[in-house]
């Protein structure tokens, strides 16, 4: 089961960011970063709730009507696991060895570390923790501390502490200072000017304990929070045999068996086991894009979740796509009331954010990014597609009709067809274009899917020709001279990015230079118009030229860009190319491959490593709304081996080299 165990063996960097968010716990309402057990400066602990967030107005210099008003950040609250040891006067606090194995297959995280005082005497502390799935208010912690080389009298103290706010002059605007000014009231804690409340019920240790060398104690922790005051009785040997089923049960279905590469085998059980661990279950919650590992993106929800993490989810785990889902229908009225804002019909989702109100302060790369109400409308399709839960679309159809009343409503007929102009697609290196293609193509899917519903239903009669006419009619655009799809109106006209010139430590080219300047020229963030043909493919030669236009044109400084472009490589069988790009999806926060592993875990790669081996690698695509498969295998890879669930049965897939298409 060694391939089932995290340690620090299997990281590039043993930064203690990178470790704390690695090795971190979540279970989907409660997450807790794997900080050291001695507090430090270099250390940046946190424990975090999905959805528990404080908000700020946003200061514009120059407002303008419409923008966003608040922001909206997840709240750091307390480290859960520091502990202050002391012999004779002298603190525990030089750390001479640490060892972690994070056992994904039970759910559970083993540690050891040996400190010792500043005149030399040491001892050995071994923890074992888990955040419940079974309680998920509770994190639990069981302590060992082993007196190595002396006897004596020690002082052992545990505690909640709760983190306050500290400057950080590093700029990115990728993180964001997540700690708030709480107000406590026994065991109530609320944020300041959010309004939103937590109860506590912290068990902790202050006492003495006359050790013998080679003599140690053993205590237990409970560190629970919760919407509601109340706290039911838990006992840790039963949470941890809870843990232990409960995670059996996940990788019953969701596992994926690779023969051939120990690493990427790791990595892609390493990518499940987070996936299953931060997302939301209550319908009230999502998934953060660095789910609840660290303060990344502001514990923000993006596209992320509908495209890169719930064809998982639909796939392996319904019932928890199904609420992630629900938490789109809960916020529709939210939408209806944007979209109201901005002088348009139907329901606009927010870019970004947590209540579910917009926060992105810069618009081009934000608001404008429409493309969102496609992508959730996408989602709610494939969720209906591959679980055949028919009821739950039924009841959430309102979702699909007010984002294709947006489109109608955004969208203008010209003598091309139907139009839209002023987006900003996936690739956040070009904003604000005309006819963006994959923009057009979730809003021509998300017409027509409104259509369907509403004949299905015997609803919106007019509206639903209305929707199927401009579906029909959406304009994509083509070049006929270079045989090329059009990223959008004017993506073959600008001049190419000087990449020759641009050195190595400039990227990602956001941290670098203005957007207009990045703006003006022809460069990619991450896959556009490929994620379109991923998700709606056409003839593979014209999917060849379009890779073979773009790719090079694209930075991948999104971790969201080399999953897709693995699987369009997949598909026209380049084998070393596509097996290259999954292995850098698979691992990249192994390696640290974006260089910000510290601030919490890239969910969206971690779900697009998924795709990249189902979606590429086994092929699947749906002829007549029924899923099949093509063996695209790379060379690296001998055999593959997953699940999934379809309509409520569990199907078993194998690839061998010995099968594979050509």
């Amino acid at each position: 089961m060694h391939d089932f165990i995290l340690t620090l063996e299997d990281l590039s960097t043993k930064a203690i960011g990178n470790v704390e968010a690695l090795f971190a716990q979540a279970n989907g309402f409660m997450g807790v970063r794997a900080s050291w057990p001695v507090r430090t400066p270099e250390a940046t602990p946190g424990s975090f709730v999905n959805g528990f967030y404080e908000s700020h107005e946003i200061i514009y210099g120059e407002n303008a009507y419409g923008y966003a008003k608040e922001h909206e950040t997840m709240v750091k609250l307390f480290d859960f696991r520091s502990l202050e040891l002391a012999v004779y006067g002298q603190v525990f606090d030089r750390l001479i060895s640490e060892e972690r194995a994070l056992h994904m297959d039970q759910g559970i995280l083993h540690e050891s570390f040996v400190y010792a005082t500043a005149v030399g005497h040491e001892l050995q502390i071994d923890l074992e923790s888990f955040t419940s799935h079974a309680k998920r208010d509770t994190y639990a912690q069981k302590w060992t501390i082993k007196a190595l080389n002396f006897s004596g009298n020690l002082s052992v103290k545990t505690a909640a502490h709760h983190l306050v706010a500290e400057s950080d002059d590093e700029f990115d605007p990728r993180i964001r200072e997540a700690s708030a000014d709480l107000i406590f009231e026994g065991n109530r804690l609320t944020t300041r000017h959010s309004g939103l409340s937590l109860y506590s019920e912290f068990s902790s240790v202050d006492q003495q304990f006359d050790l013998a060398e080679g003599e140690s104690i053993s205590f237990e922790n409970f560190y629970r929070l919760s919407r509601e005051n109340h706290f039911e009785p838990v006992d840790y040997e039963d949470l941890k045999k809870q843990q232990a089923v409960i995670f059996e049960e996940f990788w019953k279905v969701s596992d994926i068996l690779i023969e051939g590469d120990v690493q990427l085998q790791k990595g892609i059980r390493l990518n499940l086991y987070h996936l299953f661990n931060s997302a939301g279950r209550d319908g009230v919650t999502n998934f953060g894009a660095k789910g609840l590992t660290g303060v990344g993106y502001e514990g923000h929800y993006f596209w992320d979740t509908e495209m890169y993490l719930l064809p998982f989810f639909i796939f392996t785990q319904p019932d928890i796509a199904k609420n992630l889902l629900t938490y789109r229908l809960q916020k529709l009225p939210l939408a209806k009331e944007r979209a109201a804002e901005l002088d348009f019909k139907g329901a606009l989702f927010p870019w970004r954010g947590i209540s579910g109100r917009e926060t992105s302060a810069y618009y081009p790369a934000g608001t404008a990014q429409f493309h969102i109400n496609g992508d959730i409308a996408y989602a709610f399709s494939l969720y209906e597609k591959v679980t055949g839960d028919h009821d739950f679309i039924e009841k959430s159809k309102e979702v699909i009709y007010e984002t294709a009343r947006f489109w109608q409503s955004f969208g203008f007929f010209s003598e091309r067809g139907f139009e839209i102009h002023e987006v900003t697609g996936p690739d956040e290196y070009t904003a604000l274009v005309n006819n963006n293609y994959y923009t057009n193509k979730m809003a021509q899917h998300n017409l027509a899917y409104a259509a369907e519903l509403a004949k299905r239903f015997g609803e919106h009669v007019q509206e639903a020709a209305d929707w199927q006419e401009a579906a029909d009619k959406i304009y994509l655009g083509y070049d006929q001279e270079c045989l090329l799809t059009k990223q959008d109106d004017s993506a073959l006209d600008k001049q190419v990015w000087d990449f020759a010139g641009t050195p190595k430590e400039n990227y990602p080219l956001l941290l670098h230079y203005h957007p207009i300047k990045i703006y003006k020229h022809q460069v990619l963030k991450q896959a556009d118009t490929l994620l379109a043909h991923m998700l709606y493919p056409v003839d593979l030669a014209q999917q060849a030229r379009d890779f073979d236009y773009y790719e090079p044109l694209t930075t991948h400084d999104s971790s969201l860009s080399k999953a897709i472009h693995g699987i369009i490589a997949s598909r026209l069988g380049r084998d070393e190319a596509a097996y290259q790009f999954f292995a850098d999806s698979a691992i990249m926060d192994m390696v640290d491959g974006q260089g910000n592993a510290s601030h919490g875990i890239h969910a969206a790669n971690m779900g697009g490593s998924w795709l990249g081996l189902i979606y590429g690698f086994a092929g699947l695509e749906f002829e007549n709304g029924k899923p099949v498969f093509h063996n695209h295998l790379p060379a690296s890879i001998q055999k593959m081996s997953f699940k999934i669930k379809v309509k409520g049965q569990v199907e078993t897939y194998t690839f061998t080299q010995e099968e594979r298409n050509v």
